[in-house]
């Protein structure tokens, strides 16, 4: 059919209709009359089908039939010709729609080779409206639609008027054709990618398939869009992972990642934090950080503050379009210019422990390929992460070797310790308990906790193995790592089983720890200590991560505990009276140094006594020598047991001995000294018993200097003994 029309002419059509006419009258058949007058009313419309039935009839006039049938073949031959008609209307639409849809698909496959040549993908959805400017349409736009919004990105439309169908074609991302029951105005909404939204205003009404053309055109945008986008992350994150790869440390990487980010997504700032002993300290800040939130982050931001907290403890990117309506804000951090934030985990298994913070002066939407772009950064950003944390903790060992074979036994505890706690992750605070010769076990050192109150706390071996460790023997031997969380166990009453509520409670605070990580301490299946770290702000603080670092360090601290073991049998050995078994003048200089710092430090009195025996010499002389040293033994032991614990005795050398008595004021320290007094006059010999002169001085009563502190206490033991006195100065 469309070929016999495309053919026809102006001369073909009156020759085919005359030629049918012709054969009818001839054969006197009315089939080649009716045929002619279909052919009419096809060719030239319904008037002239009823012309050639009228020309028809009057043909057939002459053939002698009834008046009936002539009536009759009259009202066939206008039946005829009004189908005839109505065909011909039928094909003229069918034919019009057909150009309607060449001249569209022309047009978007013409569109279609434009957006092939697009580079910028902002810059494509920005021209999108334009490829209609040929097509069907008589006018289009781009909307975007988030939450309830709806904003006009390009081309020109007023949604004010159809808003609701817009939000719905947008949330059920389908598309949505308005026709105004069937009057107009005509409009065609099709969802596409990132919550963007094509309208298409046709002047007339869109047949399916030109929507079916209009929404693959819009995919094809999308796709085009997408694939543009992925080019312009793919070449950003390739000179992402050279800057990285060109890194030295995790802060030189940090901060490159942020200087890489912030022109690509227009950002003010950026900063990359890890959450360390219960803080988040900044491992990188650039940009226009404001000079509130820089000193607030110098000084570690504390757990539970922030959106940094919410993205460490639910493991998930954080976007805030609106800071000023989020739950967690700093007030400081939001009153110093920062409205909008992107909170995104860059390390850790269980938690987040290190944070890329994204930042920006203000309220901003985060585009899905802007979320999608800064997740696959951080996780560049996390692999190199893992290797420089690692290289970190090899280092870390290597400094601690240095420094714990540099240091006095119990400045090596503290930093063995202090080690641990940084480099395990999730630990806050920590203490280290270490076995005995007698087989117990005491607190050499903490960090977070009141050493003097632990110190006087000791542990046999069972309660430290079987109630707190209490993961079984086998356990123990190989040095496995424990685990109590506050949510599945109350870590106070397994403390209370071990030590005195009292004690523990304050010295110990074992009611605010969340979470512990126990440690024993293994050298060739002997444990030599038991190392915990604690957090005291996430229950789940301590996951796989935690305990592999914990086990890492612990190898190395095995190794430098049995050292430092038979290092301190040697150092006491040098620091011990072999007469007395009272540590001697070597032990004293080092413990006072130790007692010094510590007193300075913390602002508490240190007291010292120096003591001189009287008529130890008449002793000598009488008894013997070895009368002499029975003498200085006993003269030891009383003194031992007498001594308040804290206090230190030690022998000087010679009849001469000396007491350290921190937390102790002069007056306090006097008094004592006539307790000492008393106790030496009731070791005799036979007749002869031997008495003492002391001479004392305290810090900060007497002076402020160290060496003055020995040198005045001195003076005044041999003032005593020039006066007769026992204890200068007097109480």
């Amino acid at each position: 059919m469309y070929t016999i029309r495309k053919m026809r002419g102006p001369w073909v059509p009156v020759l085919i209709v005359v030629l049918l006419l012709l054969l009818g009258y001839w054969t006197e058949s009315m089939t080649f009359g009716a045929f002619a007058v279909f052919m009419a009313a096809w060719f030239w419309g319904g008037l002239a089908g009823l012309g050639a039935a009228a020309v028809t009839w009057l043909m057939y006039l002459g053939h002698g039939l009834s008046d009936r049938t002539m009536l009759l073949d009259a009202l066939g031959l206008a039946f005829v010709a009004v189908g005839g008609h109505l065909l011909k209307r039928r094909a003229d639409a069918l034919s019009l729609r057909q150009a309607r849809i060449r001249g569209s698909l022309r047009a978007i496959l013409h569109a279609s080779k434009r957006v092939a040549r697009f580079e910028d993908p902002d810059e494509l959805l920005r021209r999108a409206p334009r490829f209609f400017e040929e097509g069907p349409a008589r006018g289009a736009c781009v909307l975007r639609v988030e939450d309830d919004e709806v904003r006009v990105e390009s081309g020109d439309c007023r949604p004010e008027e159809w808003r609701e169908p817009l939000l719905r074609a947008s949330q059920s991302d389908e598309p949505l054709y308005l026709d105004g029951g069937g009057r107009g105005p005509y409009r065609f909404l099709v969802p596409m990618c990132d919550r963007y939204v094509l309208c298409v205003e046709p002047a007339g009404p869109l047949e399916e398939d030109e929507r079916d053309l209009i929404t693959a055109f819009a995919n094809l945008v999308c796709l085009v869009r997408r694939r543009l986008q992925e080019n312009r992350e793919a070449e950003q994150f390739s000179r992402l992972m050279t800057a990285l790869a060109s890194s030295r440390s995790l802060t030189e990487a940090s901060e490159k990642v942020i200087q890489l980010l912030l022109p690509v997504l227009g950002a003010s700032s950026g900063l990359v934090v890890i959450f360390r002993g219960g803080r988040f300290e900044p491992l990188a800040m650039v940009g226009r950080i404001p000079e509130a939130e820089r000193e607030l982050l110098e000084n570690g931001l504390p757990a539970g503050w922030g959106g940094v907290w919410r993205s460490y403890i639910q493991r998930r990117p954080l976007f805030i379009d609106d800071y000023g309506a989020f739950d967690l804000k700093v007030d400081s951090v939001y009153e110093a210019g920062v409205k909008s934030l992107a909170f995104v985990p860059v390390s850790g298994e269980r938690r987040a422990r290190i944070v890329l913070v994204i930042q920006d002066e203000k309220v901003r939407s985060w585009e899905d390929e802007e979320r999608d772009f800064l997740v696959l950064v951080a996780r560049g950003l996390g692999l190199m992460a893992e290797q420089f944390l690692t290289r970190e903790r090899m280092n870390a060992l290597l400094r601690l070797e240095r420094e714990v074979f540099d240091s006095p036994i119990e400045l090596a505890y503290d930093r063995l310790l202090a080690y641990a706690v940084r480099l395990v992750p999730g630990g806050e605070a920590g203490s280290l308990l270490v076995r005995t010769p007698e087989d117990d076990f005491r607190y050499t050192a903490s960090l977070g906790y009141e050493q003097e109150g632990l110190k006087k706390i000791r542990f046999s071996l069972e309660d430290v193995r079987d109630v707190w460790y209490g993961a079984g023997e086998e356990a123990w031997s190989r040095g496995e790592p424990r685990v109590f969380s506050a949510v599945e166990q109350d870590i106070a009453e397994v403390s209370y089983k071990t030590a005195p509520i009292e004690v523990i409670d304050q010295a110990g605070r074992v009611r605010e720890i969340k979470a512990n990580l126990c440690l024993p301490i293994v050298y060739q299946g002997e444990v030599l200590a038991v190392l915990n770290i604690e957090s005291f702000s996430d229950p789940e603080a301590f996951d796989d991560e935690s305990i592999e670092a914990a086990r890492f360090f612990a190898q190395q601290a095995a190794l430098l505990l049995h050292e430092q073991h038979y290092r301190n049998l040697l150092e006491r050995a040098a620091h011990t009276d072999p007469l007395t078994g009272l540590p001697n003048r070597r032990a004293f200089d080092r413990e006072f140094t130790v007692m010094w710092q510590s007193a300075e430090r913390y602002g508490y009195p240190l007291s010292i006594l120096v003591m001189d025996l009287s008529r130890f010499k008449e002793v000598n002389d009488r008894y013997g020598h070895a009368a002499g040293d029975q003498v200085l033994v006993r003269v030891g032991r009383v003194l031992s047991e007498i001594t308040r614990n804290g206090d230190r005795i030690f022998r000087w050398g010679g009849d001469e001995f000396a007491v350290l008595m921190p937390h102790t004021a002069l007056l306090g320290a006097v008094r004592a000294a006539e307790r000492y007094a008393r106790a030496i006059e009731q070791v005799c010999v036979e007749t002869t018993c031997v008495g003492v002169n002391i001479g004392a001085a305290a810090f900060p009563e007497d002076t402020r200097d160290p060496s003055e502190l020995i040198k005045l206490a001195d003076a005044r033991m041999y003032q005593a003994k020039r006066s007769g006195l026992v204890v200068e100065p007097r109480s």
